[in-house]
């Protein structure tokens, strides 16, 4: 017996439980650049130059801090891949870092792991099959995605290079999740560290990199970058195929690394070993809502950054972006349908806040998610085998995900304009965004209501949860893309609601949205109470 006997055994059992898992990252980013490829040919007509609508766009410092360096933007495929190919290469990293993770420390966490190495399993046969597993998963997604690119159109050869440049992320990701997961005993926290490092740190020193232009003479800074690695394959703009050299070998060394890290650490440990507690409990911890804002703090906090920088870094956007779209027809035409206004500056703002509502709606979703995870875990059931209650239980995550997403929201509203309002001196605009983040409250409250009604009722289903939300976004960054009807795209959370100033306030569906929100939570605590906590 060696230290990777078990390992075919391992990656079987791991690609069938993880098979919807990747089904549905890969669908995603599949049809990401596919749809952006189908609106190519209406934003530039035929027998028009694309120069004129594009080179504006194409020389703006904010779009290129964005979407990333813009090397080939007046064809078809470059336009796609410079529109799309930035954020789908976030969202492959995202998914083979969220993988790995799920297949190593999650499952080291939950005790599942110690089961399956009291076999006849090597130390290292699990960690080698989720390597090999998230290399699957990042070449499926970049064949995937190549297909569909040709199958609208763009061409063998680049869409070949734009499978490519995703499954490069994917690798990059992958190495440094397997590396995260040896390092912290908590998966939460070792998903913290993922989505840190990728939005937190490689996509905001690239927004920096890229932003300063290629005149800046920080150009070659693009290569110290991993997560641009991918980009710099250049797909339908001069291919350079050796770049894919780069993101394999940083995947080997990490994975190496990896299985040094896990030969050095005990199992069920961490190399960062947890810090002691205090001899004494704070007063907090003397009740379940204190149990639970401790569990929930560092996630809490880390929204609370992302969503905030977030607003603040894209509101600094608009300034310089609105004399270009202005020189620009079909873009202007764009924005005017995501964000329903003729006014550029109200679309932009109406369409961020959409954007950032939808991501506040997945803060909503995991942090009643918490509460799913502890019964899953069984930590649940020793805190109810105590004198609180279910609905405390209950309440004590509750609250938490009801409040803090629309406490977020409204700070996100302010920051947005922030920028803007500077620039104009006319600092009403704070006040008016925030509103308008205020009157989407609703549809955040909505989600919470679906999740605690499943999490009563039918808690094997609560990942249906993540299927509204999944929708939400899609309808949010393609509605508008694919012309999508709008009796559809408002099937979704906020599709009702009045979006501040471009609408005037309509309090019906705010109030009927809310009071279902209201009884859906009720019935789900009332489900919650009556049903069997199960570990």
């Amino acid at each position: 017996m060696t230290t990777l006997t078990g390992t075919g055994l391992c990656l079987r059992a791991a690609l069938r439980r993880d098979r919807l898992f990747w089904l549905c990252w890969i669908v995603v980013l599949a049809l990401m650049p596919a749809f952006t490829a189908m609106k190519y040919d209406e934003l530039i007509p035929a027998g028009s130059d694309p120069r004129l609508t594009l080179a504006p766009l194409a020389a703006n410092p904010a779009m290129q801090a964005l979407l990333g360096p813009a090397f080939d933007i007046y064809t078809k495929g470059g336009f796609t891949f410079w529109r799309a190919g930035g954020f789908t290469a976030i969202f492959a990293g995202m998914m083979t870092g969220f993988a790995i993770i799920r297949s190593t420390r999650a499952e080291e966490e939950a005790g599942r792991l110690e089961l399956v190495r009291a076999g006849a399993i090597g130390r290292h046969a699990p960690l080698v099959a989720a390597l090999l597993e998230s290399l699957l998963g990042a070449v499926a997604a970049g064949v995937v995605t190549a297909a569909a690119c040709m199958a609208a159109g763009l061409g063998t050869r680049g869409s070949l290079a734009g499978g490519l440049a995703l499954t490069c992320c994917g690798l990059v990701m992958a190495g440094a999740g397997a590396v995260i997961g040896q390092v912290f005993e908590s998966a939460r926290t070792a998903r913290a560290w993922t989505v840190g490092i990728v939005f937190g740190g490689m996509f905001m020193i690239r927004m920096m990199i890229d932003g300063a232009g290629t005149d800046s003479g920080r150009a070659w800074l693009r290569w110290a970058v991993p997560l641009e690695w991918g980009l710099l394959i250049r797909p339908w703009a001069g291919e350079r195929w050796w770049v894919a050299a780069l993101p394999l070998a940083l995947f080997l060394a990490l994975s190496l690394l990896a299985l040094r890290l896990e030969s050095v650490r005990d199992h069920g440990a961490g190399l960062r070993a947890s810090r002691p507690g205090r001899a004494r409990a704070s007063v907090l911890l003397s009740g379940p809502f204190g149990l639970a804002w401790r569990l929930q703090r560092n996630g809490l906090i880390g929204w609370a950054i992302g969503l905030l920088v977030g607003a603040a870094g894209t509101g600094s956007i608009v300034s310089q972006t609105g004399a270009s779209l202005a020189r620009n027809p079909q873009l202007a035409e764009y924005l005017d349908r995501m964000g329903g206004s003729h006014d550029f500056e109200v679309s932009f703002y109406v369409a961020m806040l959409t954007i950032l509502a939808g991501i506040a709606g997945v803060m909503a979703a995991v942090l009643i998610g918490s509460l799913h995870r502890e019964e899953a875990n069984g930590h649940l059931e020793s805190l109810l085998a105590t004198s609180v209650s279910r609905w405390r239980a209950a309440a004590s995550h509750l609250v938490w995900a009801l409040a803090a997403p629309v406490v977020l929201m409204v700070g996100v509203g302010a920051l947005l304009p922030l920028s803007q309002a500077r620039s104009d001196g006319d600092y009403s605009l704070i006040g008016q965004y925030a509103r308008s983040a205020a009157a989407l409250a609703p549809g955040m409250l909505l989600i919470c209501g679906i999740a605690m009604a499943l999490l009563g009722w039918l808690p094997r289903l609560f990942n249906l949860v993540w299927v509204v939300i999944g929708w939400t976004l899609f309808t949010t960054w393609f509605a508008a893309l694919i012309n999508l009807p709008a009796s559809v795209a408002r099937v979704q959370p906020w599709g009702y609601l009045s979006f501040l100033p471009r609408d005037t306030m309509d309090w019906t569906p705010f109030l009927v949205e809310t009071g279902i929100a209201v009884v859906l939570v009720g019935v789900g605590l009332i489900g919650y109470r009556r049903r069997d906590i199960t570990a």
